[in-house]
């Protein structure tokens, strides 16, 4: 598989050395002071796609699901602490050294092999909706949001057909997520009845201006221009009704798989307004 990276680098743009390039430094430094996507967009001077991507990016290289944990995240400090050795010691270590050098490439091996990809597969069974989202996938399991281990372990019951849907969706379900290819074979009065109850609704491959055509629903209280998504690409449209309005996003799924689906958890389990198994709102009326 070939990274945005790896294209990049054979344009003959060389990997940045730094954890961060300059540019997500900038917008570390604006997820700090708590700017939207729009306004480090309009802060920086570019586009709102760009801003998403850059946030994207950093998410994806510091292992975070969240603006939140990216924003209070701060670089280690460097220890030289082979500098305090004295000259003869620098030299006795250097065969132990080479030594620990071998061994830590075994050890790495052993980390690739626990990974996907370039991407480590973090533990998603803390999520606050664990086994309470309900997907409906698509019969070709390359276009699935995520793989089927990723989803089991995020507790996502997944159905294959719209009836197995509707019979999967209980009065528990907080987020229920259907694919473009299914939709129209859905009832719109059993959706819109779902988005009036408080699920979460998530599109795949509909567009936030679809949502109503698509899925039957006319969400309110809801602003931003989402702009259009194309359809080659992997992405989702979220609405949610909330007690002091509509909650919404929209994004890719496509650019960093691990993060992103990490990330659409997140946003689903903010914007849920059912009671959790304990009685207590997963959402407060008290931050609106």
């Amino acid at each position: 598989t070939v990274t945005i990276l790896d294209a990049m680098g054979r344009m003959g743009r060389p990997r940045h050395p730094d954890i961060l390039t300059p540019r997500e430094w900038e917008v570390l430094a604006l997820l700090r002071e708590r700017l939207t996507n729009e306004d480090i967009a309009s802060r920086l001077g570019i586009t709102l796609d760009g801003a998403k991507y850059h946030v994207s990016q950093i998410l994806s290289k510091l292992g975070f699901s969240t603006r939140e944990e990216a924003a209070a995240w701060r670089p280690p400090e460097k220890q030289r602490w082979w500098m305090a050795w004295p000259v003869w010691a620098r030299i006795i270590g250097a065969a132990t050294i080479a030594a620990a050098v071998a061994g830590l490439a075994v050890l790495a091996l052993g980390v690739v092999l626990r990974t996907r990809g370039d991407e480590e597969v973090p533990s998603l069974r803390d999520n606050a909706l664990y086994g309470r989202i309900v997907y409906l996938a698509p019969a070709d399991h390359s276009q699935w949001i995520a793989p089927p281990e990723q989803l089991a372990e995020a507790g996502i019951v997944t159905t294959a057909t719209p009836d197995q849907f509707r019979q999967a969706v209980t009065s528990d379900t907080a987020a229920i997520i259907i694919d473009r290819g299914w939709a129209l074979q859905l009832d719109r009065g059993w959706v819109r009845s779902q988005y009036e109850q408080g699920v979460v609704i998530v599109g795949i491959g509909i567009n936030m201006s679809e949502m109503p055509s698509v899925l039957g629903l006319s969400p309110v209280g809801i602003s931003g221009d989402f702009g259009s998504y194309p359809e080659s690409r992997r992405f989702y449209s979220l609405i949610s009704k909330q007690p002091c309005g509509g909650g919404a996003s929209q994004d890719y799924l496509d650019l960093h798989p691990q993060s992103q689906f990490n990330l659409l958890i997140h946003r689903m389990a903010n914007d849920a307004t059912l009671p959790n198994r304990g009685g207590e709102m997963l959402k407060a009326e008290s931050q609106c």
